[in-house]
C-alpha cells in the first residue's frame, strides 16, 4: 500500500464517507483515520454513536470501527468492531477475530462477524460483494454500515 499522507483520501472514500454520514443519521459522527496492526495499514472509518436496540441491549448506543482492507472497494471489510464486550448470546459477537479480521480486543474494540454474505473466504465475499464504479451505485460504506447495525441490533 503507498504511504498514506494526511489529507489524501481518494475521493471514492470521501463519496462513500458522505453516503455513510446520511445512512448513520444526524446523531452519530464519522471519523476517518489510519490504523496499522501487524505491519498492515487500513484506513479507519469510525461511526460514534450508533443507535442499540433497548430490548438486546443495556444501553442506547455504541461506537462501531470499519477497517478498510488494502483492496478496498474491490472487497470488503470482514465485519466491524464494537466497543465494549456487549452481554448477548448473539453467536456473531464472540470477542475473538477470525477470518483474518484483526484482533483489537486488548484496545477495547470487538470484532463482530457481519457482511453481506458469501460465506468465510475472500472469494466468497467478493462474489456477494457488488461495488459500483460510482459510490453511490452498488455497496458501499452506507449499505455495509446498514446491514451491520440491522444484524447487531436483530434478535
Amino acid at each position: 500500500m503507498p504511504p498514506i499522507v494526511k489529507g489524501e483520501v481518494p475521493e471514492r472514500l470521501r463519496d462513500e464517507l458522505k453516503l455513510l454520514e446520511r445512512a448513520a443519521g444526524g446523531r452519530s459522527k464519522i471519523i476517518l483515520g489510519t490504523k496499522t496492526v501487524d505491519n498492515r495499514r487500513y484506513w479507519a472509518v469510525l461511526v460514534k454513536n450508533v443507535r442499540l436496540s433497548c430490548q438486546k441491549f443495556r444501553t442506547t448506543k455504541t461506537d462501531m470501527l470499519f477497517l478498510l482492507p488494502e483492496e478496498y472497494p474491490r472487497l470488503p471489510p470482514v465485519g466491524c468492531y464494537l466497543n465494549y464486550k456487549w452481554p448477548t448470546a448473539d453467536h456473531h459477537f464472540t470477542l475473538q477475530s477470525h477470518y483474518d479480521a484483526p484482533f483489537l480486543g486488548r484496545e477495547g474494540w470487538y470484532w463482530y462477524c457481519v457482511g453481506l454474505g458469501g460465506g468465510f473466504n475472500q472469494k466468497g465475499w467478493a462474489h456477494r460483494w457488488r461495488p459500483g464504479t460510482q459510490a453511490n451505485n452498488g455497496h458501499n460504506l452506507a449499505t455495509l454500515f446498514v446491514a451491520a447495525r440491522h444484524a447487531i441490533n436483530s434478535e
